[in-house]
């Protein structure tokens, strides 16, 4: 059994502020999505496709997930068990939500007959047929997934400043990259 670190590492760090800087352009390039009909709607669609599905899933969640997996941290020194089994909850219930929602879009997307474009570099092909009946069940869960993520994503916010501010226990210190400089 590998032993618990009591502080996250560099990849940790850097993957974990490379995931929320990638998850709030992916949000914001869906908030600002014009209508179909106006200019830009294509543009600002496919870059919001790639974004989601290459590297939020793809290139960050994905191995952010598997690292968390092979290197466990520790809970924080003076978490109640009630604070530490809810961290862990609102931490696993983020990384199915990061999971969950860019796949929907994916299979929304191929259901409706889309592609997406990654970067220039490459096309999907759909693994599904354009199918309305397919379509809207994964686009119902696809568009209210957002909510999902501004509440765990909230919670784990408002969770770290309650740790910094009100209890000054050193949880968010343990993952603010300034702090792994000479820490090792």
């Amino acid at each position: 059994m590998k032993r618990l670190s009591e502080k996250y590492g560099r990849a940790a760090m850097a993957l974990h502020w490379m995931v929320a800087i990638v998850l709030s352009v992916a949000l914001v390039l869906a908030w600002v999505l014009p209508r179909r009909t106006e200019p830009g709607y294509d543009a600002i669609l496919e870059l919001h496709k790639a974004v989601g599905m290459m590297v939020l899933v793809l290139v960050l969640v994905v191995p952010r997930l598997l690292w968390r997996l092979g290197n466990p941290v520790a809970s924080a020194v003076g978490l109640t068990s009630l604070e530490a089994r809810l961290s862990e909850l609102t931490h696993w219930a983020l990384y199915a939500v990061m999971l969950i929602i860019p796949l929907t879009g994916y299979l929304f997307s191929s259901a409706e007959g889309q592609h997406i474009d990654f970067f220039g570099l490459f096309t999907t092909t759909s693994p599904l047929p354009a199918d309305r009946t397919i379509s809207r069940p994964l686009e119902f869960i696809h568009k209210t997934g957002q909510y999902a993520i501004y509440g765990f994503v909230g919670l784990h916010v408002l969770a770290a400043l309650y740790h910094h501010f009100v209890k000054r226990d050193g949880v968010l210190r343990r993952m603010l990259p300034l702090r792994a400089m000479g820490d090792d």
